[in-house]
Parts: structure tokens; sequence; C-alpha cells
């Protein structure tokens, strides 16, 4: 019941915000926020206490307008699974919102669709004989997310929100993720997902275009 009115929230707070924005800041045309850029990272992911997987993804993003913006990524992982080995990897691509809220706040809301493909090793043991055995599995989902970013400082932007995750099993959790400009094209940063089954810590490095 909790994750239905979470959902339901997120959703009702995705619709609203460009309302709102335009409302409260007619002044504010873009707080400069940059949404083209590549960038590659590694994170932990970890989920319902089942896997556990080491994980380096290429992804980024293009701007179609003030407001539109493409995304997507390529991400490879490797770990555990219960008694056994994971390995695989996962494509996702979609499109983002964006819009400020006030001077130097944005409301930042995206949809992405997912295709995950993964390969399970284990061994099987039956009357003291033991043997090697594997399986294989893909799905297709989405995830959506709305949330606000913020300069909170000249070289530091933090970003937070809700995501509503639909691959294998449905989830929702919080994500945050800070960002230190290192130089005028260059970011590096921090992102956590957390509060669900569904729980990642992760590092990046951005370059902007």
């Amino acid at each position: 019941m909790l994750k239905k009115t979470l959902l339901v929230s997120g959703i009702a707070l995705a619709i609203s915000a460009p309302a709102m924005a335009e409302q409260r800041t007619s002044a504010v045309r873009d707080n400069g926020f940059s949404y083209n850029y590549g960038q590659l990272a590694y994170d932990q992911w970890e989920f319902d206490d089942e896997w556990d997987v080491d994980v380096l993804t290429a992804e980024g993003a293009f701007e179609l307008d003030e407001h539109l913006f493409l995304r997507g990524g390529l991400s490879f992982y490797d770990g555990d699974f219960g008694p056994g080995d994971l390995d695989g990897k996962q494509i996702y691509a979609g499109v983002g919102f964006h819009t400020p809220l006030q001077d130097k706040l944005d409301f930042v809301g995206s949809a992405d669709i997912i295709y995950d493909d993964q390969e399970y090793d284990y061994r099987v043991c039956s009357f003291g004989v033991c043997a090697e055995d594997s399986a294989s599995d893909d799905e297709i989902g989405f995830e959506l997310r709305g949330g606000v970013r913020a300069a909170v400082a000249d070289k530091v932007e933090l970003e937070g929100g809700l995501s509503y995750y639909d691959l294998y099993d449905d989830d929702i959790t919080l994500y945050a993720q800070g960002l230190f400009k290192a130089t005028a094209a260059v970011d590096v940063g921090a992102r956590l997902l957390f509060g669900g089954d569904r729980e990642s810590i992760g590092v990046f490095g951005r370059y902007n275009f």
C-alpha cells in the first residue's frame, strides 16, 4: 500500500511540476544546467538481497530543445546471484523533461525503456556428484523518475527524487546524486539508490558537450 501511495504521489508531482514552474518562475528561463553529456560510471547493484554485482556503464544525454532531452546507456555487470555467478548486460533509452522551478533549481523527469540480458552459472550436486550448469534470462521493462536538480554552490550540484522501476519485479526507490565541476567541461560525481528492494552506489566522470 505504501509503494502504491508513493507511486501515485510521484506521478502527481511529475504532472503538476511544469504547471507550478510556469506559475512561480516566469522570469527564470534557463538555469544553465547541462543536458548534453557523455559519462562513464562504476556502480555496485544489489537487488532484494539476491543480486550483488559490479557494473560498468557508458551513458549520455542529448538536448533537443529548452525542455526535452534524449538519454541512454549500456551497462555490463558481473557478480553473485544466490549460490551462483551472474553476468549480463543492460541497455536503456528514453526521454527526459526539465524546466526551472526557481533560480538554480530545475524539475527533472524521465521515462526509460530497459532491456536486460543475463546468464547464471551455478553448481548442481546430487548423490555426491557435482556438475556445472547455466541458465539465461532476459526482460524488457521501464523506469520512471521525477525529482529536482539544484546548484547549491558555484561548482556543486545536487539531484534527488523518486524512481519507479519495473524489470523482473517492480520497485520504488529514492535516488540522489552529487556532482562537482572539476573544469568547465568535466564533472565528477557520486550517485545512490536507496529505500527499496533495489540499492545502488556508484561514482562517475562526465564530459559536457
